[in-house]
């Protein structure tokens, strides 16, 4: 009895999907509403195959929001997240996190989506940077 559970358990682990990667993670609009608004809009680059463009803005009490681009792209170790300046050059650049191992030096960008919510920190370089937390939102 013991010896037909550790199978069928094993196949079960055998038969279950592979996570979600990172651009899947990311794709759609989101949404905090804390202390004013930021939103956070993940869609295909048309330029570029492949990569996700990322705009983040945020909401004040007065003034224009504010804006910021970035990207996220196949890289040799699986891919990056950059932010972007105004002329769409890469100014920053993180490795993205996948499973348990390899090194903070530098940074790295851990993305984090969980059924209707998205957080995307970059941990290691400096003090923790909080890039954006909030809800699944609708894309107008």
């Amino acid at each position: 009895m013991r010896a037909a559970f550790a199978a069928c358990l094993l196949l079960t682990a055998c038969a279950t999907p592979s996570p979600r990667g990172p651009a899947e993670r990311l794709a759609g609009c989101w949404i905090n509403r804390d202390a004013g608004a930021v939103t956070m809009r993940w869609l295909p680059d048309r330029a570029r195959p492949g990569v996700m463009a990322g705009h983040k803005l945020v909401y004040g009490q007065t003034g224009a929001p504010r804006g910021t681009r970035y990207t996220l792209e196949p890289s040799e170790t699986g891919a990056s997240l950059c932010e972007l300046d105004a002329d769409g050059a890469a100014t920053r650049c993180w490795p993205v996190a996948e499973g348990e191992g390899g090194s903070l030096e530098g940074g790295r960008a851990f993305i984090d989506a969980h059924g209707e919510r998205l957080r995307i920190t970059v941990i290691g370089d400096g003090a923790d940077r909080e890039i954006f937390q909030g809800r699944r939102d609708g894309c107008d």
